[in-house]
C-alpha cells in the first residue's frame, strides 16, 4: 500500500475546505470544530482519512475524505479523478431518491488547485464481496439495474457534458494496447491474432443499443453493504456507456451461482418484459471489453504471471463470440 501521509492537507487546509464545502448545509456563522483524524482500513488509489468534526454544538460527523493530492492516474482515458468524482456526486448521486452515502461537498484548493472530495462515513458498512452471499449480491445487481434506467433520462441534460462517452475508438484502444502489451507466447497464437482481426466486430454490440450512465468499475470492492442498504462508491470512472458493463464488473470472478443470480435479477429488473434479443452477444461484448481493460492498463500487469486468469478468460471468451 502507498505511503499517502504525505498527501493529506495540513490541518489548517483542511478546516478551510470543509468548512468551505460544508456552506451548502448553512453553517453560517458557526464554528467547525476538527476533532480527529484516522486513516481509512481499505488501500485506495488517491490519499483518503476518516475525519470527525462538529459544527456549532451539532452532533460530531464523520466524514470520508478524498484528495487528488498530485495523483495522475487517468488510466488511458478511463478514470476522471477525484474532480470528476466530485462532479459526479454534485450533479447526478447527490439528486437520486436517498442515494448513500451521502455528498458533503467538493473543494479545490486555492494553492495547489488539487480537488478534496468529502463523504458521509459509513461505520459499520462492509464490502459486498467479503458477505459472500447471493441475497446480497442480488441487491446489488437491481441497484445497478434501476440506477441505469433511470439514468438513460439524464442524458441531455447540459450539466453531465463532464462525462466521458465511451466509443469505437475507446474501446478498440483497450485491445490494441493488450495486443501491443501481451509477450511473445501470445503473439504466436492463431486465436489471438483472430481477436486483433475481428475486435471491431466483437466490440460492436456495446454501440448498438441505447446508453446509460454507468459507473464503469462496479466490482464487489466498490460497493459496501450498510444496515440492508447497497451503498456504491469510488465513481471516478462513471461515464455514459453500455449499461452491462457494470453488471460484467459485479460479476467477474464470481462462482456460476452467484453470477447467474446477479444475471437474472439485473435483466428481471431492467427489462420487465424480458431481456433485449442481443443480450447474450452485448453481455458477452462487455466481458470482452473488461477482460481487455485488465490486459490493456499495464505492460508490467499484462505480462506478469497473475495476469494468466485474465488470458483464459480472453481465450473462452473468445469461443463464445465464435458460436453465437
Amino acid at each position: 500500500m502507498q505511503d499517502f501521509v504525505s498527501g493529506l492537507p495540513k490541518i489548517d487546509a483542511l478546516k478551510r475546505g470543509l468548512a468551505s464545502a460544508l456552506q451548502c448545509e448553512d453553517v453560517g456563522g458557526r464554528s467547525l470544530t476538527l476533532l480527529g483524524r484516522e486513516p481509512t482500513p481499505y488501500a485506495t488509489t488517491f490519499p483518503c482519512e476518516i475525519v470527525t468534526c462538529r459544527i456549532g454544538r451539532e452532533k460530531p460527523r464523520r466524514l470520508f475524505c478524498k484528495y487528488t493530492a498530485g495523483v495522475d492516474y487517468i488510466g488511458h482515458g478511463h478514470r476522471g479523478g477525484v474532480g470528476h468524482e466530485i462532479a459526479t456526486y454534485r450533479h447526478i448521486l447527490a439528486h437520486a431518491n436517498k442515494f448513500r452515502p451521502r455528498f458533503y461537498g467538493g473543494y479545490t484548493d486555492s494553492e495547489t488547485g488539487q480537488h478534496w472530495l468529502f463523504l458521509e462515513y459509513l461505520d459499520g458498512s462492509l464490502r459486498v464481496g467479503k458477505l459472500n452471499d447471493p441475497v446480497a449480491m442480488a441487491r446489488t445487481a437491481r441497484w445497478i439495474a434501476q440506477f441505469h434506467v433511470t439514468s438513460q433520462r439524464l442524458l441531455s441534460n447540459e450539466r453531465l457534458r463532464f462525462l466521458k462517452r465511451y466509443d469505437k475508438e475507446y474501446y478498440l484502444g483497450w485491445i490494441s494496447r493488450t495486443v501491443d502489451f501481451a509477450g511473445p507466447n501470445y503473439r504466436k497464437l492463431s486465436w489471438f491474432h483472430h481477436l486483433n482481426a475481428r475486435a471491431e466486430e466483437f466490440l460492436s454490440p456495446l454501440l448498438d443499443s441505447t446508453p446509460a450512465i454507468i459507473h464503469g468499475e462496479y466490482y464487489q470492492h466498490n460497493i459496501l453493504f450498510h444496515q440492508g442498504r447497497v451503498c456504491p462508491i469510488d465513481w471516478e470512472s462513471a461515464a455514459v456507456g453500455e449499461g452491462l458493463i457494470d453488471l460484467a464488473c459485479l460479476t467477474d470472478g464470481w462462482e456460476s451461482k452467484i453470477a447467474d443470480v446477479c444475471t437474472a435479477t439485473y435483466v428481471r429488473t431492467r427489462w420487465p418484459k424480458g431481456a433485449p434479443t442481443q443480450f447474450q452477444r452485448v453481455f458477452q461484448a462487455a466481458r470482452l471489453y473488461m477482460t481487455a481493460r485488465w490486459l490493456g492498463d499495464d505492460p508490467d500487469v499484462t505480462r506478469s504471471a497473475g495476469a494468466r486468469g485474465h488470458w483464459v478468460r480472453l481465450r473462452n471468451l473468445l469461443t463464445e463470440l465464435e458460436q453465437t
